[in-house]
């Protein structure tokens, strides 16, 4: 791993990035730099709006030959409390700096929410439930959104039956299969009803709440769905 640490004033937080062992065989220099340069950017942006995110973050940067186009080329993950990977696609329109260019910026934003919130894959804060998820992931969506003004319809648009995929997800069982109901294809042909109806979540409980984002952020998952859907 090749670790290359921002410009940050002596300071008591700091942002790694590293690169894993083939993506670093396949960026020259000056595409770690920008990439860096990127995150380092979101980094301190975001920090600034996110008072609790940890001192340190480690964001591992990989190249993948997935199409991820859907997503401007650029995915992630909030791996643990401190870590975050994000994945560059190769095969984006452009390549990898394309990719970067368009949407790393937005995926970071969009990953500091959850080291924030403390919505990660170890250490979670949070139990289980699929309405969890779509909150905590409809979050991290609008305030990517709203922050770094780059959003992925066809990723992330709901439909206007939104209400009743809320009321649905909210009658099942708290281990109901997070790849069917978050993020891959239902059976019925529907494709990440989770990060959709998320997004309507955070809309509704803001429009209702007068609260924005940031606010909404500091409240529990069942707090802002019963902003969301008072009635139900």
């Amino acid at each position: 791993l090749l670790a290359a640490c921002t410009d940050q004033p002596a300071a008591e937080t700091s942002l790694v990035v590293v690169f894993d062992e083939a993506t670093l065989a396949s960026l020259d220099t000056n595409e770690r730099e920008s990439i860096t340069a990127i995150l380092a950017e979101s980094e301190s942006e975001a920090r600034e709006l996110l008072p609790t995110l940890p001192d340190t973050i480690l964001v591992t940067v990989v190249v993948i030959d997935r199409n991820v186009d859907v997503v401007g080329g650029v995915t992630g993950r909030a791996d643990a409390p401190e870590s975050v990977i994000v994945e560059l696609s190769s095969v984006y329109p452009g390549g990898v700096m394309a990719a970067a260019e368009t949407a790393l910026a937005s995926t970071a934003f969009h990953e500091f929410h959850h080291l924030a919130r403390g919505w990660t894959i170890e250490g979670n804060r949070f139990g289980p439930g699929i309405p969890t998820a779509a909150v905590n992931e409809g979050l991290a969506s609008v305030f990517s959104e709203e922050y770094t003004g780059v959003y992925f319809p066809d990723a992330y648009a709901y439909p206007d039956e939104a209400a009743d995929w809320l009321a649905e997800i909210q009658t099942l069982p708290l281990d109901a299969d997070y790849g069917t109901w978050m993020m891959n294809e239902h059976p019925d042909g529907r494709n990440s009803i989770g990060y959709r109806v998320g997004r309507y979540i955070v809309h509704q409980a803001s429009e209702r709440s007068g609260l924005d984002v940031l606010e909404l952020s500091q409240l529990e998952p069942d707090e802002i769905l019963g902003l969301a859907a008072p009635s139900r």
